[in-house]
């Protein structure tokens, strides 16, 4: 019994391939392309979790000069993270994308891991 469990098991890795039936075989003509997966984000999102307005700073520092503010639950793109001036026991800050700024991660949820810097 053994012996036909495993050369079943084969025979179907054999035929479906090594991606469930995607990857080996070539598209018939004619045939529409394959569904791929959803595109993943180039960049993590990360969502402001403070109740006032959260300043977005020069330097990864609250003694840094604020560039602007961003709105409680809005959502932005992390570039990526550092260590920076502790905020409420956290040391990470995240660099903003397609800004120069900086917000503490104290107040901003990452959804997805978060390069460092």
């Amino acid at each position: 019994m053994k012996k036909t469990v495993v050369t079943c098991a084969l025979a179907a890795i054999l035929a479906l391939g090594p991606l469930g039936g995607a990857g080996w075989a070539a598209p018939r003509q004619g045939a529409a392309p394959a569904a791929t997966a959803a595109p993943r984000a180039a960049y993590p999102v990360g969502e402001v979790v403070s109740d006032a307005p959260l300043h977005v700073r020069e330097r990864a520092t609250v003694y840094s000069a604020v560039l602007k503010s961003l709105r409680p639950g809005q959502r932005v793109l992390l570039n990526c993270q550092a260590r920076g001036g502790w905020v409420d026991g956290n040391p990470v800050w995240y660099r903003l994308q397609g800004s120069r700024g900086w917000v503490s991660a104290r107040f901003v949820h990452n959804h997805q891991p978060v390069r460092a810097c």
